[in-house]
């Protein structure tokens, strides 16, 4: 399976920040409760990136029994909101692999946001973008 060309930068992030980002993906592609093969997809090419099999065990037991992981706040990036941005661009692309967004990925997209220091008016707007791009 090729790997998935992610917007965020992997290669700076740190051990935990992986496991995280990959947690987001999979809270994402829970979310709805609808898993769509594109988004499976996502999910298995995400993991490939977590290098620890216990780690990458345990999030593909959230897919397993869809059972949406909990999140904590994001560590790291502090000063580097571009980084942050760029993890939300591609937690988006996962929203819409399905060409949807509903109600409860909005609001989880909205919970990540908040996680990784966003306002809510910005992830309104990233939610705002994801829309158009389906209808386009």
């Amino acid at each position: 399976m090729d790997e998935i060309k992610f917007r965020t930068p992997l290669q700076l992030m740190n051990d935990a920040q992986k496991e995280w980002f990959a947690t987001a993906i999979i809270s994402m592609v829970l979310a709805d409760g609808n898993v769509s093969q594109g988004e499976v997809s996502m999910l298995m090419r995400s993991i490939s990136f977590v290098k620890d099999p216990r780690v990458s065990d345990s999030l593909k037991k959230f897919i397993h029994h869809s059972t949406p992981p909990t999140l904590s706040i994001f560590k790291g990036w502090d000063k580097e909101p571009k980084n942050r941005a760029r993890m939300m661009l591609d937690l988006l692309d996962v929203a819409i692999a399905d060409r949807d967004i509903s109600d409860t990925e909005r609001d989880q997209f909205q919970q990540i946001g908040k996680l990784l220091g966003f306002p809510p008016s910005k992830v309104t707007e990233l939610i705002q973008m994801g829309e158009a791009s389906i209808e386009s």
